[in-house]
């Protein structure tokens, strides 16, 4: 059985690097499939560490801590009947695939807009960051510094400045 794990973060930079390099420009299967090899190739090529709340003062050595990875399996799997990661909004240098969702706050009150269709809608309109940002009327507001981002399969908000670096 599969568990989300909500308290795992990466680093901005890090994040990004990696959603980026996988293609998909968001945390998706893809991704997930990536940072899961990742850390199962870690697991098994790494000693183990001690585990003193079991009452342990080093790992024991004759039992490796993971099971080795099957040379000949293929480390990265990915579903290829997923929905293309490809289509979606381009924002500058940032790519924001469709099902991402866009918050603004203003005054304690919020605005949302999704991609949908390669487009950003609010209220069933479409719209720019720009205008989403500057929807309370002030003209002034940096978009990139006013925007929240939620990518598909993500549950965790982040600035729009995080993932243009």
């Amino acid at each position: 059985m599969d568990h989300p794990i909500g308290g795992l973060y990466l680093p901005s930079k890090v994040f990004c690097a990696l959603t980026e390099h996988s293609g998909e420009g968001y945390y998706g299967p893809k991704t997930e499939a990536i940072l899961s090899s990742l850390v199962l190739h870690w697991i098994a090529t790494a000693k183990a560490s001690p585990r003193p709340w079991l009452g342990e003062s080093d790992a024991d050595d004759s039992e490796p801590a993971a099971a080795p990875l099957d040379a000949d399996a293929p480390v990265l799997t990915s579903n290829t009947s997923e929905p293309s990661a490809s289509r979606g909004y381009q924002w500058k240098q940032v790519f924001l695939p469709n099902g991402t969702e866009l918050r603004v706050i203003h005054g304690g009150r919020s605005t949302y807009a999704k991609v949908e269709a390669e487009q950003i809608i609010s209220d069933g309109i479409q719209t720019t960051p720009s205008r989403l940002a500057n929807a309370s009327g002030c003209g002034t507001c940096n978009a990139w510094q006013a925007i929240r981002l939620r990518f598909p399969g993500s549950t965790r908000w982040q600035r729009a400045a995080g993932c243009r670096r």
